[in-house]
């Protein structure tokens, strides 16, 4: 796997930045604050964590990046934040992936109001991301990336969180089906599945299969969060001519 970073940053309520540290050390449940670092206690696994004072763009963006969208009651509260703990995880296998999701669930136990995933520009509430604490690689893929409709295909972003390209289909293809090819390609490079280079096939059970061409992520500059150093991959429909 690739080495990478996930950032993701967390608003919440607190009175100051030294509030922060405290109460992670009251309610984060097996993490302590050293200075800049936020220490798992179990694993020892440590993740910087900058704080600063409220910015309402975030709340903004938060609320347009929710996935399902947000009630009125947690706009609101995401809109009253005080202080945004930024979260800045160092990826090296996915084993990391998981603590980063662990590593926010303590964040929001001690204040957190909802994540702002910055490296896949999606966000969720509070309750959203701490509804399962399964440890599964499937639930922090889908945490951790998403997919959007653009004007000639269907794209995914926050795959450099796994150290992968993101991938594109065609929007000729049904947004149904659109959205079970890209994850299905996803998981399978995240889940050690064999890798592909330009001009490879990837097959379906059903039959169908798909060109891979591999390309640079041209979507957003180098210096975006949501750019991907990893390249993005087109999946193009192969034809079968009778």
């Amino acid at each position: 796997m690739n080495r990478t970073q996930v950032l993701l940053a967390i608003p919440g309520n607190w009175s100051s930045a030294e509030a922060v540290n405290e109460q992670i050390s009251l309610h984060s449940e097996g993490y302590t604050m050293a200075g800049l670092l936020l220490l798992e206690d179990e694993t020892g696994k440590a993740f910087t964590v900058e704080v600063i004072e409220r910015d309402p763009a975030l709340a903004e963006a938060m609320i347009h990046a929710s996935t399902s969208g947000f009630t009125p009651k947690i706009a609101k509260g995401l809109a009253r934040h005080t202080h945004i703990v930024y979260l800045i995880v160092d990826v090296n296998d996915v084993s990391d992936i998981a603590a980063a999701r662990r590593a926010a669930n303590a964040l929001l136990n001690a204040g957190g109001l909802g994540v702002m995933v910055e490296t896949a520009g999606v966000a969720y509430s509070k309750e959203e991301w701490q509804e399962s604490k399964e440890e599964d690689l499937a639930l922090d893929y889908s945490l951790l990336t998403a997919i959007t409709e653009e004007e000639t295909a269907y794209m995914s972003w926050g795959m450099k969180a796994f150290g992968q390209a993101d991938v594109a289909v065609p929007s000729t293809l049904d947004v149904e089906d659109a959205i079970h090819v890209i994850h299905s390609f996803n998981f399978h490079l995240i889940s050690g599945g064999s890798m592909f280079g330009d001009g490879d096939s990837f097959a379906f059970d059903d039959g169908r299969t798909f060109t891979v061409e591999m390309g640079e992520d041209e979507r957003t500059s180098i210096d975006n969060l949501l750019h991907n150093p990893f390249g993005l991959i087109y999946l193009v429909p192969q034809t079968t001519e009778g």
